[in-house]
């Protein structure tokens, strides 16, 4: 995903070819040929500026386009909470265990 930042507004851009080429404001077509392999070396303002036309319509003069380039979901985050939801129920289910025993 690519944050683009201008002022106050803000806009979320999916990175992959599919969503690029159906971006619903973009001022022209993305050239799906010319994209970087490295998906965040596709996060640049060029791109911000493309996608999002009016991203920086009532920013100041001196605010430019700041793109960011993350990555939602990731495998660690996905390991850290189900690691802490089966502790969670594990100590629960222990609990409940003790009490009856």
């Amino acid at each position: 995903f690519c944050k683009c930042t201008c002022g106050q507004n803000s806009t979320i851009i999916e990175l992959t070819k599919s969503a690029l080429t159906h971006l619903p404001h973009a001022s022209e077509p993305i050239d799906i040929d010319t994209l970087a392999p490295n998906v965040c070396m596709n996060c640049t303002r060029l791109l911000c500026g493309i996608a999002e036309p009016e991203l920086c319509d009532g920013a100041a003069v001196d605010d430019d386009i700041t793109p960011l380039c993350f990555q939602r979901d990731s495998l660690q985050d996905e390991l850290i909470v189900s690691g802490f939801l089966l502790l969670v129920i594990g100590l629960l289910a222990w609990t409940v265990l003790r009490s009856h025993i």
